[in-house]
């Protein structure tokens, strides 16, 4: 291999090619077909510029907020498309305005693959190992403890996990991200007030965020005296013990308001479907899903119009917690619409089907169109 097949003689390439010192590296022994990067960044900021040290095809896959949202930020514009133009190939959804964004950083049309989703993991949709609570919350000691939360928050949230095991009640989950364009604070103030009338639930939630964002949201959630023995906070999971964790919800809630980005898709309300558990789903999500024509309120979802209008929203989380027959009416036919929707699905992700193409073999091409 020759230095000038890793540096290019474009400006910024070689700038690249200067920072990373290109001349230092030997050959190497063997080289990739292929290298993928899933998420831009990191994983896709550094396979593109591997793919670039070495001469190799590089496939990138973006999601909603990498592209719709980081891209934007600082000087980021400037790196994230020089990877995306210099990709063989890009994968995407069916959303325009991805499409449009992709076009205008410089990635060749015919570089553009875009695919649908993949059939969920069958651990979803078939029971397999009971969620152990007392087990993960022993866990979240450790893990909490290392997570840069000043000492009173840290004890306080010890102190609640471990007053909530032992609560009867239904229970309310949640699961991934917070924020308020998530509906968490909201959320709060609805339980808060679900609480200070008697109502009888638990909520559950496993919260993904920065030390920053959690002890802020830690920090409101304890400024609720009422709800404390009712709330047990978990860190995040092994994505195969996310099904386990909806099982043991008697619903699931979805609120995503107000989201900067278009086309974002979150596989959320997929995941609970499948796991035959009540959605309760925010009115922008449920426009949101490719699948909305198949949803039918209080049928095979809940909807909650505006997570906003938090005492309407809490009427509605009342009512399915305190009605066993529409919790059962849900979570049947929530069942029934996972199997439709997953039958329809590729049963393998259609990266694979991109690395054998760019490896030289026929494309299957039902994953695309």
């Amino acid at each position: 291999m020759t230095t000038n097949r890793i540096c290019g003689s474009n400006p910024w390439r070689t700038s690249v090619d200067r920072l990373l010192g290109c001349e230092q590296f030997p050959p190497p022994t063997s080289m990739p077909d292929a290298i993928v990067g899933w998420y831009l960044e990191p994983y896709g900021l550094v396979a593109s510029v591997i793919g670039h040290m070495l001469g190799v095809p590089v496939i990138l896959r973006h999601a909603g907020s990498d592209l719709g949202r980081m891209r934007n930020l600082g000087g980021l514009k400037r790196f994230y498309d020089w990877a995306l133009s210099h990709a063989t190939q890009v994968i995407t959804g069916k959303k325009q305005v991805a499409i449009e964004i992709l076009r205008s950083a410089g990635v060749n049309e015919k570089a553009i693959v875009r695919c649908r989703g993949r059939r969920l993991c069958d651990s979803f949709s078939q029971l397999h190992d009971e969620f152990d609570l007392r087990t993960v919350v022993e866990h979240s000691v450790d893990w909490f403890s290392r997570y840069q939360l000043d000492p009173e928050t840290l004890n306080a949230l010890n102190e609640w996990n471990r007053l909530s095991l032992d609560c009867d009640g239904p229970v309310i989950g949640t699961y991934g991200k917070i924020a308020e364009v998530k509906g968490t604070y909201h959320l709060l103030d609805a339980l808060e007030q679900l609480a200070e009338r008697g109502d009888n639930f638990w909520y559950r939630g496993i919260w993904s965020a920065t030390p920053n964002r959690l002890q802020h949201a830690l920090g409101y959630l304890h400024r609720k005296p009422s709800l404390k023995g009712r709330v047990t906070i978990l860190p995040p999971l092994a994505p195969w013990r996310i099904p386990a964790f909806i099982r043991s919800c008697n619903a699931v809630a979805f609120l995503e308001n107000r989201f900067p980005i278009e086309f974002h898709g979150p596989q959320v309300p997929r995941e609970v479907l499948a796991c035959k558990r009540p959605l309760m789903l925010s009115r922008e999500i449920f426009n949101k899903v490719y699948f909305k024509d198949q949803l039918a309120e209080e049928v095979n979802v809940m909807v909650i119009d505006d997570p906003h209008e938090v005492s309407a929203m809490a009427n509605q989380i009342s009512r399915l917690l305190n009605s066993p027959e529409l919790l059962n009416c849900l979570g049947h036919h929530a069942g029934a619409l996972s199997r439709i929707l997953e039958a329809k699905a590729l049963r393998s992700d259609p990266i694979v089907d991109v690395i054998e193409d760019v490896g030289g073999n026929e494309r299957r091409a039902q994953a695309f169109g």
